[in-house]
């Protein structure tokens, strides 16, 4: 059974809430797995391969995976992700999430922390310069307009991050709805407290950066020795720098105009310091 939906990101705009809640439903299957990235880590395996991922589908309507760095392929040698796709399920139904994309790069960045103790020496400013591929991601207008010279407009369904906020039993009911599930069903995971920067397990919380914590600390590195102890403590991560707020506003506010016109919504919000 090949799928009939896929989620093709964005990366830290609640693919793994999406992911959770999506399981719990009767009538839509998902691997185990959450992310397979056969469009873009594997495009020379083939369609057999990428079908027997899903063999273990029992009769589910809705049948699909999330990946969310399908969207951008900003990490990936292949960008021909949209093509891929289109030529194997030339029928797919997708579905993209997108966050204002200065908050998605900083919410990266943390992530990036959280999950590597090796990223606590690195100011945010200093990841951007090291890894130019998390701005990239949040040039929405851009990855969208590959994936809609190909597929139909009603073969998206493109949701806004601020949406899950406000209202996540609303938004999870468009994703039912979009899928021709029943939209009436609760999954008793609506809450939002699974898409922090710390949400996986206890990655964290864990050993390793604790001691990582301790030995910047003993070689005079106070600073990324404190960013370290409150993301392994879970607490509230501190504001971005004013100035790199505004030049990512900048930086991005073409492309959010592009992206209004392209998905017809409002996201003046966005330039909103």
């Amino acid at each position: 059974m090949l799928p009939n939906f896929i989620v093709i990101g964005a990366p830290r705009c609640g693919t793994t809430w999406i992911h959770d809640n999506l399981r719990q439903h009767p009538d839509i299957f998902l691997p185990k797995v959450k992310e397979l990235h056969f469009f873009d880590n594997h495009p020379d395996k083939s369609i057999e391969h990428y079908e027997s991922l899903f063999s273990t589908w029992s009769g589910q309507k809705a049948v699909g995976e999330i990946t969310p760095n399908y969207l951008s392929g900003a990490f990936s040698s292949n960008r021909r992700i949209p093509e891929l796709i289109h030529q194997y399920l030339p029928n797919i139904r997708l579905i993209a999430v997108l966050r204002n994309p200065v908050e998605r790069a900083y919410s990266h960045y943390w992530f990036n922390v959280s999950q590597d103790a090796r990223n606590v020496g690195l100011t945010f400013e200093e990841k951007l310069a090291q890894r130019p591929q998390i701005i990239e991601e949040g040039l929405y207008a851009d990855h969208l307009s590959r994936y809609l010279s190909l597929f139909e407009r009603n073969q998206m369904l493109i949701l806004s991050y601020d949406d899950l906020k406000e209202e996540p039993l609303d938004f999870l009911r468009k994703i039912y709805t979009f899928l021709d599930v029943d939209s009436s069903f609760i999954s008793g995971r609506e809450s939002l407290n699974r898409n922090s920067a710390y949400s996986r397990g206890n990655l964290a919380r864990s050993r390793l950066l604790w001691h990582a914590g301790r030995a910047l600390a003993r070689i005079g590195l106070v600073d990324p020795a404190e960013r370290l102890r409150r993301v392994n403590s879970g607490q509230t991560v501190p504001p971005m720098s004013p100035e790199t707020r505004r030049k990512l506003m900048q930086l991005y506010r073409p492309s959010n105009a592009r992206l209004a016109q392209l998905i017809g919504r409002d996201l003046s919000s966005w330039d909103e310091e």
